[in-house]
């Protein structure tokens, strides 16, 4: 399977759980939003908000911007725009256009680089255990 196909059936799993849908719907609505924010609209603890955001950054589909004491949740478009050429090529029942290919490629670098900035990060975190 190419490193594509993997990457887009990576995302569309993130995406089937609703809380994660509906978060990241939510986040679309108001551009940016804080933990606090997203937890003031969902039944459920700061914990397990926390689970399913690291679900969202790791598969690239929000972006994290820390600002002092908070962190700020965006919607990374070109993960979007990755997933939603993916789906098109269904929909077509053809090969992808060079633009689709265009954007998930971008998508796919962009997505590798941030799992490969986060082992790094955790490697870190061992060393100074």
């Amino acid at each position: 399977m190419a490193a594509n196909e993997e990457q887009l059936i990576e995302v569309l799993s993130v995406l089937s759980e609703s809380v994660r849908y509906r978060i990241l719907s939510l986040i679309a609505s108001k551009g940016e939003l804080t933990a606090k924010d997203i937890l003031s609209e969902f039944d459920f603890t700061q914990p397990t908000l926390s689970h399913h955001m690291s679900c969202l950054t790791e598969a690239g589909l929000v972006n994290v911007e820390r600002r002092g004491r908070f962190a700020y949740y965006s919607v990374n478009k070109d993960t979007i725009d990755f997933a939603v050429s993916g789906i098109e090529v269904l929909k077509s029942g053809s090969k992808k256009t060079e633009k689709a290919k265009d954007v998930s490629d971008e998508g796919v670098k962009d997505l590798k680089k941030g799992k490969k900035k986060k082992k790094k990060d955790k490697n870190k975190k061992k060393k100074k255990d």
